[in-house]
């Protein structure tokens, strides 16, 4: 009894007390000190040993030792009058009293972090089964025991966006690359249905909890992370999550010093994780698959993820940009087979989307056959080969062949889905087209481009109000995007006259950089004959988007047409002549081209040339189109517009009639309001034709 009361006195017990709660703090400070820090795995056990061993000998310093107003001194050596230890008691009492308020300061301000990071909120989100028949299937996807029943893939996953947590926010590039390389490397997998980077990079820093997100993405799982590079190490930190349960099914911190091999290693660690998980098998091969690194060279895996990046951005500046990462990465790594596929798919879309200069297909052709050099069979070398043959040569059964390659190895990847449905539609292979693009729509709903195209496919085939539904889709994806909106418009003039809206929904779009916008802009305009509004867009179409890879857009071509709509027929024949000087220099650069041909009858009317000289244009014009069923749609009906703006009814007529037909880009609505017929409106036989089509 003597001895506590005596290591009460000597303030033993209230040392010992201060020095647990004050490691308590530290081991705290420490856990988030060192994802900033990058601190090894080991660092805070190690702290942790350091300060446990201290414990006994801190006990034994309150023992052995009194502070005196003299200072430190042994317990022995103070006198009993002179002893303070009521006084040093009740400042260890403050003390302790300041620490636990720290500590439970701490402990609150990391649950409401916690919670507000993946905790739901149940009286908002629970759908009962009543409420289920009302919902979408997407909004049913999260509803736990009606997941069966709405036929939601319970190994399905969506990978957030991770958290840069580098230093450097530069460093942002290389947190979405490894992203982007993960989703890729799980996309691989058989048994995973991985949501796709563009669905959910929306949600980088999302306030919305975890069960909305999976509601909006119908997906059972999803990944969250973060990203820390210092020096040559890195640390990632990924969590997996049900999101109906909110329960942890698994977490893990990857410490490695960063080498690429490191990083393919965790990456294949993370997928037989999410395996366990999700109580899913792996194959061998894939195993395989997800843990290869494609270069073991660092910094040309560095600017491999620069130069994606710059890509990504689909601009002719950001594939200019990636050109030259790529072609320095490859200086470090001459065998980096991906770098070889990145090069070839800026070469070709520049190709496609930048003027179709040759020498950009052939340096596309020599970057696939170096990439198959060192490897004869992996997925993204038949995407690369699909979008050669596509782009490059309109050859569709060398496009489709191998893009089916590529799904072969890639089930799970929206965009070679995508990629089918775009080729299939050009084959004329319509509901392959849309059983492709339906596919890659289940696998990545959150992208309005591929609504957008989806509903254009229907309209082609007139199936309207299938195409309105998607549309509506796609603007609630992104609702200011020009491409849903501009394709709304055009499509509530096929299926209804609708000109107001049509207005309504292209206001603004004469200023974008995209020659689909303006072109709505432009017709939705004409359509409600709006001609000196529309004349003055046309003269300040910009240089850049006047020469397409599929079709040639003169700003003189369309002030011929508009000046013509007017009844000003000699102006319209000087803008006539200027497009053709324009043609004409063209043709000598890059020789003959079907683009010209098609131009140059599409003026024809404007430069008062005879029937025959008309005729002859649009024979060259269809002669020299390549085989191309979209394409085919569109020339036909300008073939249509030529003939009755010469005033040539009867060829107009023949030429048109098959047209009310699907697949085509026309309807009676349509040529009600397209000025370029009001020349022929009062011949009986063209009334009669829109009658029997009405």
């Amino acid at each position: 009894m003597k001895l506590f009361q005596e290591l009460r006195r000597r303030n033993v017990f209230k040392v010992g007390i201060a020095y647990a709660v004050t490691t308590w703090i530290l081991l705290q400070l420490t856990d988030v000190v060192s994802e900033i820090l990058v601190l090894p795995e080991w660092a805070p056990k190690l702290i942790l040993v350091i300060l446990l061993v201290g414990f006994l000998p801190a006990l034994i310093l309150a023992w052995a030792f009194e502070m005196t107003p003299e200072g430190i001194k042994l317990e022995k050596d103070v006198a009993p009058d002179r002893s303070i230890t009521n006084r040093t008691g009740r400042k260890l009492n403050f003390t302790i009293m300041a620490l636990l308020g720290l500590s439970l300061a701490y402990f609150i301000w990391e649950s409401r972090f916690e919670q507000k990071a993946v905790d739901p909120e149940p009286a908002q989100n629970t759908i009962t089964a009543e409420d289920a028949g009302s919902l979408t299937d997407s909004e049913q996807a999260t509803t736990g025991d009606l997941a069966a029943a709405t036929g939601l893939n319970e190994n399905s996953i969506a990978v957030l966006p991770f958290t840069n947590r580098s230093a450097d926010d530069n460093d942002i590039y290389f947190t979405d690359g490894i992203h982007d390389d993960l989703l890729t490397q799980l996309s691989k997998i058989d048994a995973f249905s991985v949501i796709s980077r563009t669905s959910v990079l929306e949600y980088r820093d999302t306030t919305k909890n975890l069960r909305d997100i999976a509601r909006e993405l119908s997906v059972a799982n999803v990944m969250e992370g973060s990203v820390q590079r210092a020096g040559d190490r890195v640390r990632i930190n990924v969590q997996l999550i049900d999101a109906e349960t909110d329960e942890h099914l698994w977490a893990e911190i990857y410490d490695r010093e960063l080498t690429t091999s490191n990083l393919f290693d965790i990456q294949s660690e993370i997928a037989q994780n999410i395996a366990d998980a999700l109580e899913a098998t792996l194959t061998d091969s894939e195993i395989a698959s997800v843990g290869a690194a494609p270069t073991d060279n660092v910094a040309a895996y560095d600017l491999y993820l620069q130069a994606r990046r710059f890509a990504l951005g689909e601009t002719m500046i950001g594939y200019q940009t990636a050109l030259e990462l790529y072609k320095e990465a490859l200086k470090l790594d001459p065998e980096f087979k991906l770098a070889w596929i990145g090069l070839a798919q800026a070469h070709i879309t520049n190709y496609w989307s930048y003027g179709g200069k040759p020498a950009d297909r052939d340096l596309t052709r020599e970057a696939i056959d170096r990439a198959r050099s060192i490897d004869a069979d992996f997925p993204e070398l038949y995407m690369a080969e699909a979008f050669y043959w596509y782009w490059g040569h309109l050859d569709y059964d060398r496009a489709l062949y191998n893009i089916d390659k590529a799904i072969e190895q890639i089930p799970g990847n929206n965009e070679a889905h995508m990629w089918r449905g775009w080729i299939s539609r050009r084959a004329g292979l319509w509901e392959q087209a849309l059983e492709s693009m339906n596919q890659a729509l289940r696998l990545n709903p959150r992208v309005d481009f591929n609504w957008v195209e989806y509903a254009a496919t229907l309209a082609y085939l007139h199936r309207y109000q299938e195409a309105r539904d998607a549309y509506t889709k796609a603007r609630q994806v992104d609702p200011d995007s020009f491409w849903g909106k501009t394709e709304l418009a055009n499509l509530n003039i096929l299926e209804s006259g609708d000109i107001q809206s049509a207005i309504t929904l292209t206001a603004g779009a004469q200023h974008a950089d995209e020659v689909n916008f303006i072109v709505s802009y432009l017709n939705a305009r004409l359509a409600a004959r709006r001609f000196d509004e529309v004349l003055e867009v046309a003269r300040n179409i910009p240089d850049e988007i006047e020469i397409q890879r599929n079709f040639i857009t003169f700003r003189e071509m369309w002030a011929a047409q508009i000046l013509f709509f007017m009844d000003r027929k000699d102006e319209a024949k000087d803008a006539a002549n200027a497009a053709l000087f324009r043609l004409k220099n063209l043709r000598s650069q890059i020789g003959e081209d079907y683009r010209i041909d098609h131009a140059e009858a599409v003026i024809s009317p404007m430069l008062g040339e005879s029937p025959a000289e008309i005729q002859a244009r649009i024979s060259k014009s269809f002669a020299s189109k390549p085989e191309d069923k979209v394409e085919d749609l569109r020339v036909v009906q300008d073939h249509a517009r030529i003939y009755a703006m010469a005033g040539m009814t009867d060829e107009a007529i023949e030429i048109l009639g098959p047209l009310f037909s699907p697949p085509s880009t026309i309807s009676v609505h349509w040529v009600d309001l397209d000025p370029a017929f009001d020349g022929i409106r009062t011949e009986l036989e063209f009334a009669a034709l829109l009658d029997r089509h009405r």
